[in-house]
């Protein structure tokens, strides 16, 4: 399994805290329950199923049972799933308008740049 979580990023304590180190963290804890959510979406449909199995065989539970207990977990993961990725991606999307902001300023500031480059060269 490929792990997506990177090493969590340490800050000098003496330095100012700033949004860039709050927005790392962010970008942390997201990519650490993509992880749990995967590990969750491998494990639990196995252990459920086996089981489900074993206390089938053993005539612990009847079929029915075991299908309505499933139709209520996957109904609840369903669920939360949905809140989890609805709020994930509302803070993509704050980050890639937030970034797509400074670009545009740095894009004003580079044509800024140019201009006055240009009109020293003319100038001259």
């Amino acid at each position: 399994m490929v792990k997506l979580v990177p090493n969590k990023p340490q800050y000098n304590i003496s330095s100012q805290y700033n949004k860039y180190c709050m927005i790392e963290d962010r970008q942390y804890l997201i990519a650490a329950q993509v992880e749990r959510w995967d590990l969750f979406a491998r494990l639990t449909p196995t252990a459920f199923l086996l089981t489900s199995l074993v206390l089938i065989l053993f005539d612990i539970i009847d079929f029915e049972t075991a299908f309505y207990v499933g139709l209520v977990g996957f109904a609840t993961t369903a669920v939360v799933w949905w809140w989890w990725a609805i709020i994930t991606i509302k803070h993509l999307v704050i980050t890639l308008n937030r970034a797509s902001k400074n670009l545009n300023e740095v894009s004003r500031e580079i044509v800024r740049a140019t201009q006055e480059i240009e009109a020293l060269k003319n100038g001259s």
